[in-house]
């Protein structure tokens, strides 16, 4: 359990912190110490409504309210290891790949000895943590722009995880990764543009172009189920009944997926057989990209839920979609859910 760096929001201790944090770092940008985003930058509105069956009610997409421009182009600008980017001395929120913490906005960055770039593109993000974080956040940045100015500089915390690197170089992008705080005397920064993982239609369109994804037809009445298995997270520890569903799954004729091995090439091995997807929580379920997935089953933790998958889902023409909640259910009960929405939605058994 990680109380400092990437946090579990739901343990006491990280509320804490938070709580404590918040103020603090309130106080800090109003002293100039940094600069976070603003009231009008973060105003969000809800828009399309996507409706939701079993466990969650419908969710509504959210946008910002005043739409962020594409890319801003900022003189002199310090980029660190950790993603983070100062302007003048101090930290600048839309600049970076994450808010600053507070101990990081105590300790002034230093540009003394700095590499010099003349030219490079770094990217506003939020949550830079997880693979979730890394498709539905940064990812999204990259393949919904033309205007990278290389090289694209890659932090070197990112660059670490085994995904990063692959997909920079899936989409052809010339990148350095960034091991020591380099001035960039002309930077180009992709802002974040949709808000947390609001994604639709026109969002999973420019991940499936730039990837060259082309989803095959999945063959009629195919079940799909993406376990996780005891995945150890990137983020906050979560356990399903994986063994049980899987149990369930083949009782009915599915096929059955660890996703510890999950890729986009794997993906598109799976697709024709992902009709109807049921999933244990998670990014895995950002597979449904590469598919013609008609129907998606979510098997949920009851006091953490994301709508990142839902919308990504409905993004990539998913018509039925579902979510159960796992805690206190045994087997038997599990199944009777999940086969009462597999009728719901005319699947055959």
């Amino acid at each position: 359990m990680k109380i400092l760096g990437n946090l579990d929001w739901r343990h006491p201790l990280v509320r804490a912190r938070v709580m404590i944090a918040a103020p603090l770092q309130k106080a800090l940008a109003a002293a100039g110490r940094w600069e976070a985003l603003t009231q009008k930058e973060l105003a969000c509105v809800q828009t399309d409504a996507v409706s939701v069956s079993g466990d969650r009610p419908t969710q509504r997409r959210v946008e910002y309210k005043n739409p962020r421009p594409e890319y801003l182009d900022v003189e002199n600008l310090l980029y660190t290891p950790a993603g983070l980017a100062a302007k003048n001395g101090r930290y600048v929120a839309r600049y970076s790949i994450r808010p600053p913490s507070t101990a990081e906005i105590l300790k002034a960055p230093k540009s003394s000895g700095a590499e010099e770039a003349d030219t490079g593109t770094v990217v506003e993000t939020e949550t830079p943590y997880t693979y979730g974080d890394w498709i539905a956040d940064y990812v999204l940045s990259l393949v919904t722009t033309d205007n990278i100015v290389a090289p694209l500089l890659v932090p070197s915390f990112l660059a670490q995880k085994p995904y990063v690197i692959r997909d920079v170089e899936a989409l052809g992008l010339n990148y350095v990764v960034v091991d020591e705080p380099v001035h960039i005397k002309k930077a180009r920064v992709i802002r974040k543009r949709v808000p947390s993982y609001y994604w639709g239609p026109d969002e999973v369109a420019a991940y499936r172009s730039a990837f060259g994804v082309v989803p095959p037809p999945a063959r009629k009445g195919s079940i799909t189920y993406l376990g996780r298995f005891d995945t150890e997270s990137e983020a906050a520890q979560r356990n399903y009944p994986s063994d049980e569903i899987a149990r369930i799954v083949q009782s009915i004729g599915g096929t059955v997926i660890d996703t510890r091995g999950a890729s986009p090439e794997k993906f598109d091995e799976w697709a024709p057989e992902m009709e109807t997807v049921i999933a244990d929580q998670g990014s895995a379920l950002f597979g449904v990209m590469h598919a013609q997935s008609k129907n998606v089953i979510e098997l949920a933790e009851d006091d953490w839920w994301h709508s990142a998958n839902l919308f990504i889902a409905n993004g990539s023409g998913v018509q039925n979609y579902a979510v159960i909640h796992i805690y206190g259910k045994s087997e038997t009960q599990l199944r009777e859910r999940i086969e009462g929405h597999l009728r719901e939605f005319d699947v055959e058994m």
